[in-house]
């Protein structure tokens, strides 16, 4: 009787820890959803474009769907250029006296990514809402417009720069007349 009380006991205590242990993270976003559509996990590549997906799950619908959009343009100009700032952090302690000291050890690894670009034409070429209510976007950017819209803005800038030396040298010139007389 005493062993099978001894057996039991620790069966017992791992299905009541089990029962209490839970799946989900917390997380609105759910991992490993099969209801999805492919190009989620296989994204289309093309030499002239760059694409991303973004996905969202939020209670409100067009709140879903914006926040995936806003995720897919984010990962685009992720592609573009990417700032990347790293804080690792590493504490080891000791506490007690000579045989009786513990060591406690903690470590931080803080990653921020920050990306500054324009997309100007950007847009969404798919859309998927799965059974759970997460939007799926798949967002596209030509890089042929990319360099189309660099060099409008390089002769922009030009354009200004030029009206600037222009305005300098009429300036000049009015004040070299103002000291002749």
């Amino acid at each position: 009787m005493k062993k099978i009380t001894l057996l039991l006991i620790p069966i017992i205590g791992i299905l009541l820890f089990s029962g209490c242990a839970g799946t989900r993270s917390g997380s609105t976003e759910e991992r490993g959803s099969k209801d999805m559509p492919s190009w989620a996990l296989d994204t289309p590549t093309a030499d002239n474009m760059l694409y991303a997906v973004g996905q969202a799950k939020k209670q409100n619908p067009s709140l879903a769907k914006k926040t995936a959009v806003g995720r897919a343009r984010s990962e685009i100009s992720q592609q573009i250029s990417v700032k990347v700032s790293t804080l690792l952090t590493d504490n080891m302690e000791e506490h007690g006296i000579e045989g009786n000291a513990k060591a406690y050890e903690s470590t931080e690894n803080v990653t921020k990514q920050v990306s500054n670009n324009v997309l100007i034409g950007s847009k969404v070429t798919k859309t998927y809402v799965a059974k759970d209510g997460t939007v799926y976007v798949l967002a596209e950017y030509s890089l042929d417009l990319a360099k189309e819209e660099a060099l409008k803005a390089l002769k922009k800038e030009d354009a200004l720069y030029n009206e600037l030396k222009a305005k300098q040298g009429l300036e000049a010139l009015e004040e070299a007349i103002k000291n002749m007389k």
